[in-house]
């Protein structure tokens, strides 16, 4: 999906799709064997989208909550605070849903969004995750290191 309302510097970094399903300080003492053997293996994840929303906040600037409780979301797109605040968060909402890229799913529970490149339907309001990345999300997105993938079959 390729929504931009406008063209900003500093917002808008390229990053692969992903749900974060938890965030650690840099100084965390957690090492990364004890991270892969907290993750469950047996089956993989079935994600139903509830809502997408906008987040004063630079890594839930606009992104897809999941229908389940707490941390978990599927960020759309990362907005600096600076573009935030001449409301670019709420331009690229309006330019999904102006655009006809998201709408109710059919029992009205969550939300569907269109996730074509082009002018093509491909309608999602589930995924299924077949495994967890373990990253360090420190620095500029683009920037950010993969340090394990944990199949989740």
């Amino acid at each position: 999906m390729d929504i931009r309302p406008r063209t900003l510097e500093a917002s808008y970094p390229s990053f692969e799709p992903h749900i974060t399903l938890l965030s650690l300080p840099a100084d965390s003492t957690i090492s990364l064997p004890e991270l892969r053997a907290s993750i469950p293996t047996s089956t993989p994840l079935k994600i139903s989208f509830n809502s997408v929303n906008i987040e004063n906040h630079f890594f839930r600037s606009v992104y897809i909550a999941p229908r389940t409780p707490l941390f978990p979301h599927i960020s759309l797109c990362y907005i600096t605070d600076e573009d935030a605040a001449l409301g670019e968060r709420t331009s690229f909402y309006n330019a999904l849903k102006d655009a006809g890229r998201m709408k109710p799913t059919k029992d009205n529970a969550g939300v569907s969004l269109n996730c074509s490149q082009g002018a093509g339907e491909d309608w999602a309001s589930t995924f299924e995750a077949s495994e967890v990345w373990i990253a360090e999300c420190n620095g500029p997105v683009e920037t950010w290191k993969i340090l394990d993938k944990v199949s989740l079959s």
